[in-house]
């Protein structure tokens, strides 16, 4: 009787070890699935703290500016002088609306006796949009356009010039009578004139201090319409430069966001 127990514990007992193994494994591969799943949900989860979406208002603060390029050619010795302030408007971190105003002057002579004045403002309206809008840190990379206008009066007068082999002074011999011939006072002062363009723009901005920034635009202008007096065509244009075809130009701004 006590063999048969024996025998019956024993197969009973080698039983239970053949039913409970196979749970005990399953058991382990359920907790190493679970576990892997947390690990798998916990990433995830760091992932997203790591990586927030950026999400701007609508409306960011008004910034204005001060060119200082147009000061510093003249400083330089250069036949222009500019002063422009510009205000935009952050949108989203994204667009910027922007009007920009100006005053533009010059009164230089050039190597044959002819002298030129102006002297008027400008004004440009546009939009920039901001490349790195969905960066946290406070620097932008602009795109943009501009269609600017500027009315202006100018003055052009062919002065005496020193004559190169004999001495002395003489009439300007580039302004020549088309019907009686000799050289004739040439002196127009008033003349009136306009132009409009249109201006691609790209450039940076970079946070110096606080809400203090500085930044510079490259533009490409495009003349779209102009006027100018019968006596002659203007040689400096406000806010354009030289009276030609298609240009180029650059503004070097500081920029001031302001505390609203």
């Amino acid at each position: 009787m006590a063999k048969k127990i024996s025998s019956y514990f024993i197969s009973s007992l080698l039983l239970c070890l053949l039913i409970a193994i196979p749970l005990h494994a399953q058991q382990q591969d359920r907790r190493h699935y679970a576990s892997a799943d947390r690990r798998n949900q916990a990433n995830k989860n760091n992932k997203k703290k790591k990586a927030p979406e950026v999400v701007y208002p609508l409306y960011n603060g008004v910034n204005v500016g001060l060119d200082l390029f147009g000061i510093g050619n003249k400083a330089m010795g250069g036949d222009f002088l500019s002063s422009e302030v510009s205000v935009d408007v952050n949108l989203k971190n994204r667009f910027f609306p922007v009007i920009e105003v100006g005053h533009g002057q010059t009164d230089t002579s050039n190597d044959y006796g002819t002298h030129y004045k102006s002297s008027a403002p400008y004004m440009r309206i546009g939009m920039d949009y901001n490349i790195l809008y969905k960066k946290k840190f406070k620097n932008y990379m602009f795109a943009g356009f501009r269609y600017a206008m500027s009315s202006f009066n100018y003055d052009i007068e062919a002065l005496s010039i020193n004559d190169p082999v004999y001495g002395g002074i003489i009439n300007n011999p580039n302004q020549i009578d088309g019907s009686y011939g000799g050289s004739v006072p040439f002196v127009h002062k008033g003349m009136e004139g306009s132009m409009k363009w249109f201006e691609l723009c790209g450039g940076v901005r970079a946070q110096i201090w606080k809400d203090l920034y500085m930044g510079w635009t490259i533009r490409l202008k495009y003349r779209t319409s102009s006027s100018s007096d019968k006596y002659g065509d203007p040689w400096y244009i406000p806010g354009y430069g030289k009276y030609s075809g298609n240009t180029i130009g650059m503004t070097y701004t500081l920029i001031y966001k302001l505390p609203f």
